[in-house]
């Protein structure tokens, strides 16, 4: 088994945890190889890490993203907040030795909680990539020029089919695709991803990245309210609530699970592996929201969930469409 992580200092100890869910619940797997993209991280970091993985007798290599880091600034692709380390999982090929043929991607606020053999032995039906439907992006997808009956994904975990990757050009394909159709995106990687790989992305099934949203509030509400047309039907949500094998710990009202007095709906898992992990001695820090998002907390806390979904998907919306304006007048090339 092949994993993909990527990730800066600040982020390593959460990275860290996601690991560790991993492989203490995939001891049973024969070999797993793990590859860091890592971008300023600490010694003291890397060896933690290192020692972890020596302890479960897998492998953990620090790529260096140097050469990738040129490359990508010498065809024009643009940084994000500053840093270009959240395309460089768009160019695996250009990390990973020819010899892997599949290798899956996590985000550092993911949370494994089962085995991922399915994942390594899923019938691709030809198609380079695998990921889970995004629950909030179906306005969204509208202002990236997806249409509404497009499936719209999120690229917090991405299972890679690296023989059909090569074989069918994507790198290229995302690298003519900023140079002659856009640039500039809110979501840098994951709108790329599905404006690039539209039609051709194999659905996995919503327990392999499970989202807040489903956790905290009835799905009732949720379709009710957000009456999303490509997406996953009730009873496929029901089973994947049943049964989530990898939580996404996104955002949630502003804050991630490792903030203090935060109200994410994933906080309970997310300090059972935290406190099992390596990095049990990290001391949760307050996220210093904004006026608005305390304004939100408070609206969370005391409104009807169906209320306060109105409003959210409101200011979500507005969020999105601002962010959308801002990426265009950013964006280098006028041919869209």
């Amino acid at each position: 088994m092949n994993l993909l992580y990527q990730f800066n200092e600040k982020y390593a100890p959460y990275a860290g945890v996601s690991l560790y869910s991993v492989l203490e619940n995939n001891r049973h797997i024969e070999q797993i190889s793990v590859y860091i993209l890592g971008e300023g991280l600490s010694s003291v970091s890397v060896e933690r890490i290192r020692c972890m993985a020596a302890e479960y007798h897998r492998n953990v290599y620090f790529p260096d993203t140097s050469v990738l880091t040129d490359k990508l600034k010498s065809l024009g692709i643009p940084a994000y907040r500053g840093s270009y380390a959240a395309n460089m999982r768009l160019f695996p090929d250009d990390i990973l030795d020819t010899t892997v043929d599949r290798v899956l991607y996590l985000d550092a606020d993911t949370v494994v909680d089962g085995a991922l053999d399915w994942l390594y032995s899923v019938d691709m039906r030809g198609n380079a990539v695998g990921m889970v439907l995004d629950s909030l992006g179906e306005s969204h997808k509208r202002q990236i020029g997806l249409a509404k009956e497009d499936e719209y994904y999120n690229s917090g975990v991405i299972l890679f089919d690296m023989v059909q990757w090569r074989k069918q050009g994507y790198s290229f394909m995302i690298v003519e695709h900023i140079q002659k159709v856009r640039n500039h995106y809110p979501a840098p990687d994951q709108d790329l991803l599905n404006a690039v790989c539209k039609g051709h992305v194999l659905r996995l099934g919503a327990e392999y990245n499970f989202q807040p949203i489903h956790a905290a509030f009835s799905l009732r509400q949720y379709y009710r309210i957000f009456r999303p047309r490509a997406y996953y039907n009730q009873m496929q949500l029901i089973s994947a609530k049943k049964n989530p094998i990898i939580y996404h710990c996104f955002r949630f009202i502003g804050e991630f699970p490792w903030h203090k007095g935060n109200v994410h709906p994933f906080n309970g898992v997310y300090d059972a592996y935290m406190k099992a992990s390596p990095w049990s001695d990290y001391q949760k820090q307050s996220a210093h929201p904004g006026v608005f998002l305390k304004a939100e907390k408070i609206i969370y806390r005391f409104l009807p969930g169906g209320i306060f979904l109105c409003i959210f998907r409101l200011a979500h919306f507005l969020f999105l469409y601002q962010s959308n304006r801002d990426s265009l007048k950013n964006k280098t090339n006028k041919m869209m």
